[in-house]
């Protein structure tokens, strides 16, 4: 290694390595023995490396004397060519001297010149000619690490990299796509090197740069959608020559309507559909397109929706264009619109609902006072089913239109349920075409939520005072909630939960009153609560005592009742032993009567008559007074 700043070794992970993965899977079969051509080729990085691993003849071309040296000491063929010359073409003949051009490399050399046509206009000539493949490399001036310090004021050119100061053109992925399509050049494939941290990470505590700080999370979030270059350092790409283009074309054309109303369609509800068209037809601005997506239709189906555009009046069939769509779910036919549409403003309107005859008319009035905010108007409920009124259909309000959702927006109350029906709100088209926002194909449900919540925070949200719509209730019919069981609501519900959390939240201008006024109800209905709590704690308390008093007068009463429960137990087992002791002195008493042949109850003197004293021994007698309980103690 010479020690050169730009020279440097071949790797798998550099742009060398890059370059050399492409010219393996684009070089023609029959390429072995043909020239490859690397322009602003250095010290001849690759050049070992094409010969041995491809059989092509190595030729370099450059104006350093430097580097040219470093190519010819090791054998190899190298030329001084300028580039940047007009007559860079001729030039380049010149060296081929005939010999036929299988590839070419221009690896990190466009941003060093002046004007880059004439170099891109040669390579286009000679691969046209030979059909050979062609690999460049470029810096991407806007990697994050450069986007963000330039966002904040900084620009700090260094002695190589991203902003070497030799740098005479700067290219985005998008300016390098134009220019090569100009000189007839267009790109086959790509082998970016992707950097998250680049040589311009510096300081390593910035903290606009840094990925755990809040404002960094949200610059990358924002640029993921915007475009996915982000952490790409440099472009390496596969060319091959095409047609060019007369002119630059423009990132995108200015727009010539106001609105465009993309409609998605399955062909299922002609009635439906014929009434919302009716609605587009009536309004009393004309200042839109419509784009009607028909997705997943079947043919006839398809001529079903065919035939119902082609009955459209003609101020409105002028405007209409009708698109098929047979792949993806619920926002392929939304996303699909986008793309195809041409207004400055787009509105989302599905085939079974209605919207009022001044709805784009008061887009439009809202638009002059908030260009690029997100246009917000009042959205009414109805319940609604499909009737047959002399044999034609027809759709049957069932009750009057309510208004359910809120009629001031707030991005706060819409983290917690959705109050905006989808064709309620007119988004700039610019959150697509320069932000990258799409709606959420993986979503089987709640895609206008999830996209109104990424799109409020960055364009705002103005509301338009006026009841625009009317969203139609199908209580007896087909729609997303029988289509699409709770659980699935649920999971859709939860992944929208999850994109929230996992990036800063951007509130617009004025929400945090909002914030402010519900957190202040909240904290009054708090003290409230912490009030009537303590009182109730005291009641609580005092029950509890006497509760706990109840409780010690019970168990003292327990205690008494199983005191006296003790008593009568014993006092009833001595009067059941006295009662069987006498039950058995009685026995032996009869029996002792019966021995001494003393009468027993039959033979007892009737009332009246005079008795005798049964005779027999003194203590027999004196038994038997006692057994009768007489009083012995009267001598008698």
């Amino acid at each position: 290694m010479s020690g050169h700043r730009y020279d440097n070794e071949v790797a798998d992970d550099n742009v060398y390595g890059h370059a050399l993965s492409l010219l393996a899977e684009h070089l023609a079969d029959d390429a072995a023995g043909g020239v490859h051509l690397d322009l602003a080729c250095g010290f001849g990085h690759i050049a070992e490396h094409v010969s041995k691993r491809f059989d092509l003849h190595y030729v370099g071309v450059d104006l350093d004397p430097q580097a040219l040296a470093a190519v010819t000491e090791r054998g190899l063929e190298a030329h001084a060519v300028d580039l940047g010359s007009p007559e860079a073409a001729e030039e380049l003949l010149r060296v081929l001297d005939g010999r036929r051009l299988a590839s070419l490399t221009f690896l990190d050399g466009l941003e060093h010149l002046t004007s880059p046509v004439h170099v891109l206009t040669a390579m286009s000539r000679l691969m046209s000619a030979e059909r050979a493949v062609g690999v460049i490399s470029v810096p991407n001036v806007t990697h994050l690490d450069v986007a963000t310090k330039a966002l904040l004021g900084q620009w700090e050119y260094t002695e190589s990299g991203l902003l070497d100061a030799t740098h005479y053109q700067l290219f985005s992925a998008r300016s390098l796509e134009v220019a090569l399509r100009r000189a007839g050049l267009a790109r086959l494939d790509s082998r970016d090197v992707v950097l998250a941290r680049s040589d311009q990470h510096l300081p390593s505590d910035h903290v606009g740069l840094s990925e755990r700080t809040s404002l960094g999370q949200w610059l990358r979030a924002v640029r993921s959608d915007a475009e996915g270059h982000g952490s790409t350092n440099q472009f390496v790409w596969a060319l091959g020559a095409v047609p060019a283009q007369a002119a630059t074309p423009a990132a995108r054309e200015p727009s010539e309507v106001f609105l465009s109303v993309v409609m998605r369609t399955q062909g299922r509800r002609s009635q439906e559909l014929r009434e919302a068209l009716l609605c587009l037809a009536a309004q009393s601005c004309d200042d839109f397109e419509v784009i009607l997506v028909a997705h997943r239709t079947t043919v006839s189906e398809q001529l079903a929706v065919e035939r119902i555009v082609e009955d459209q009046p003609p101020h409105l069939r002028s405007r209409l264009r009708l698109l098929l769509l047979d792949e993806g779910g619920r926002s392929a036919p939304i996303n699909l619109g986008l793309r195809h549409a041409h207004g400055r403003y787009v509105a989302v309107f599905d085939d079974d609902d209605l919207v009022l005859a001044h709805w784009v008319e008061a887009f439009l009035t809202a638009e002059q006072d908030s260009p690029g905010r997100i246009l917000r108007g009042v959205a009414l409920r109805q319940r609604a089913t499909l009737s047959q009124v002399r044999g034609a259909a027809g759709v049957k309000a069932l009750d009057a239109p309510e208004a359910i959702f809120d009629r001031e927006f707030s991005l706060a109350h819409h983290l917690v349920a959705n109050q905006t029906p989808l064709f309620a709100f007119a988004f700039p088209r610019s959150l697509h075409v320069d932000l990258g926002l799409e709606f959420d194909d993986s979503l089987s449900t709640t895609e206008d939520w999830q996209f109104l919540l990424r799109a409020a925070q960055l364009s705002g949200v103005t509301d338009v005072g006026r009841t625009v719509a009317v969203y139609q209730w199908w209580p007896l019919g087909e729609s997303s909630r029988t289509l699409h069981s709770s659980e699935e609501w649920s999971q859709n519900r939860a992944a929208i939960d999850r994109l929230i959390d996992s990036r800063p939240l951007l509130l617009p201008a004025g929400e945090t009153r909002r914030l402010r006024e519900d957190l202040g109800r909240l904290r009054r209905a708090e003290q409230i609560v912490d009030e009537q709590g303590d009182a109730i704690l005291e009641v609580h308390h005092r029950h509890e005592k006497v509760q706990d008093q109840l409780r010690a007068e019970l168990r003292d009463a327990l205690t008494l009742v199983h005191e006296l429960n003790l008593v009568v137990a014993s006092q009833t087992r001595q009067l059941t032993k006295a009662k069987r002791r006498l039950e058995r002195q009685k026995a032996k008493t009869v029996q002792a009567l019966a021995q001494t042949g003393q009468p027993g109850k039959a033979d007892q003197p009737s009332p009246g008559q005079p008795t005798t004293e049964p005779a027999g021994p003194p203590r027999l007698r004196l038994r038997l007074r006692r057994s009768r309980g007489e009083d012995l103690s009267s001598g008698s």
